[in-house]
């Protein structure tokens, strides 16, 4: 069955909304990438894509599949080292997040890199990773505990989001957030957090709307530019236990994505040592890290946009079930839920396709289209 359009998705119910899952592929892109960390359909239904590890940044044209590489890898003006997420900014263009040079590059709609900088706030020693730019040029960006908070860094439930305004040397503190749950200073082994642990996730609209998914009862608030907050309604959430099972699929996972999977002098991958990713090793590493006992409402991954306004966040599943997605509108309602097939993740969300990272038993990638 094909995701219909959203209003055909709403079963009238009082209960809980329709679960859909996706049709027949649309269109295939023939080209093998590595680690797709970005994704936007541009307005002539071609998709800008990031490869992190691989091809860098390129333009997937499903009609002819053909894929075309913007800018290099290296760190210069119009270069990048391991290019992560695209973010829509107002007029076409387009924020890439070039986590290899701690920095930020814009990409304009002539699909050309026209300028790369850092974000450093008044008092800051250190750039900072930006999630938008809205059409007056300040940064929408998310402060980490430790600096926000120096005398509690491992404080997770006071994360400011602000709004910075380069010009004027002006910081606004917008909202408050629950991060991630670190552990106490001390000794311990290996991740420095609670894996698992539930945290809010937000995203920007390029209009300077703020959409803000709450992790306590799972809703969502939208944040004005006037200061209005619109709240959306509970969504009821299975508790699932964290077993040791899921437990080692996250160190494998850790391992095969983290940054030291990607530290390639040309942006290529850095090999994991074959030692660290032995099962005694991996099985070493998920007893002596702390684990929540129960999986959140939904992943920490990113939220996607789609551009009639909706928000689409990632279920959190048992091991083994196929990726499920939450859709909200722009009131904060809960209108879809999408069910993708195995082995697949969603890439982003376009005006009439959906596109999904489809990974074979070798990890290789490739970019999928399905209708809307």
């Amino acid at each position: 069955m094909n995701v219909l359009i959203l209003a055909a998705l709403v079963q009238v119910q009082a209960t809980a909304v329709r679960e859909v899952s996706l049709g027949k592929v649309d269109r295939v892109v023939s080209q093998d990438f590595t680690q797709i960390r970005g994704l936007r359909e541009l307005p002539d239904g071609r998709v800008l894509l990031s490869d992190r590890l691989d091809k860098g940044v390129v333009v997937v044209d499903f009609g002819t599949n053909s894929v075309r590489v913007i800018g290099r890898t290296g760190r210069g003006p119009a270069e990048y080292k391991l290019p992560t997420t695209l973010t829509a900014l107002p007029g076409d263009s387009t924020l890439l997040s070039d986590e290899g040079n701690s920095r930020i590059a814009i990409i304009g709609p002539d699909l050309k890199i026209h300028r790369s900088l850092n974000v450093m706030l008044p008092g800051g020693s250190m750039a900072m990773g930006a999630r938008s730019i809205d059409t007056q040029g300040r940064f929408y960006l998310q402060i980490p505990a430790w600096m926000s908070n120096p005398q509690s860094p491992n404080a997770n439930d006071t994360i400011p989001i602000v709004r910075f305004d380069a010009k004027a040397r002006k910081v606004d503190t917008l909202l408050r957030l629950k991060g991630m749950s670190w552990l106490p200073p001390g000794p311990r082994y290996g991740f420095g957090w609670v894996v698992f642990a539930p945290q809010d996730v937000w995203t920007v609209t390029a209009d300077g709307r703020i959409a803000v998914v709450r992790s306590g009862d799972y809703h969502v608030e939208w944040y004005e530019p006037s200061g209005r907050v619109v709240r959306g309604a509970p969504v009821r959430f299975e508790r699932i236990p964290v077993t040791m099972e899921e437990r080692l699929a996250y160190v494998r996972e850790f391992l095969d994505n983290s940054m030291i999977s990607g530290r390639g002098e040309e942006g290529s991958m850095s090999p994991i040592p074959a030692e660290m990713k032995d099962e005694k090793r991996v099985r070493e590493m998920a007893t002596r890290n702390t684990f929540a006992e129960m999986k959140p409402a939904f992943t920490d991954g990113a939220l996607i946009q789609g551009p009639d306004g909706t928000l689409w966040v990632e279920r959190s599943i048992r091991l083994g079930e196929t990726p499920l997605w939450d859709v909200f509108d722009g009131s904060g309602k809960h209108v879809a839920r999408v069910r993708l097939p195995a082995k697949r993740q969603l890439g982003g969300v376009g005006a009439h396709h959906l596109y999904v990272i489809a990974t074979d038993e070798d990890g290789v990638q490739h970019l999928e289209r399905y209708s809307r």
